[in-house]
């Protein structure tokens, strides 16, 4: 766990320079495509040091990409998203993310029951896949760089004395 957190610290830290390099649509797909790869070590894995420090480097891959991708994509709603819905819009996404998981797995132990574990693991790195289906197919795609938004014409004060 400590592996994974020191490659989510660099993923935050690395941040601007990747999405300088490489465009900040593609740092969002890479960062949610390296999550369904980086189950296959997993389904791999067998007793062992060896397979302890694989999956140990594995993790901190998957979460340096992950943080990348999120602060990307987070980085993008704030820009894209009105000052006076910012709330709105980071409680839906908590909500979507967050409270999706018991669903989750309460779907994989139930499937656990009648599939052996590596096999309901499969099914859920599979199920990964899709959202990065759904980034390939959008706008994202071709994202290079943040938006800049026109600044909005300032509103002259009101005068006094008017209706």
């Amino acid at each position: 766990m400590g592996t994974g957190g020191m490659g989510s610290l660099a993923g935050a830290l690395l941040t601007s320079r990747m999405t300088d390099r490489f465009g900040v649509g593609p740092v969002i797909i890479i960062g949610f495509a390296v999550s369904p790869l980086a189950q296959v070590p997993l389904l791999l894995a067998g007793p062992g040091r060896g397979w302890q420090i694989v999956l140990a480097a594995t993790l901190a891959a998957q979460l340096f990409w992950a943080t990348a991708a999120g602060v990307s994509q987070r980085t993008l709603r704030q820009i894209l998203c009105a000052p006076a819905f910012q709330g709105r819009m980071q409680a839906v996404s908590t909500t979507m993310t967050a409270g999706s998981r018991p669903l989750a797995a309460a779907s994989a132990g139930a499937l656990a029951l009648v599939l052996d574990v590596p096999v309901v693991l499969a099914v859920g790195a599979l199920l990964q896949i899709v959202p990065v289906l759904l980034l390939l197919a959008s706008p994202v795609r071709a994202l290079r760089t943040m938006p800049v938004l026109p600044t909005p014409a300032a509103v002259p004060p009101a005068r006094e004395g008017t209706s």
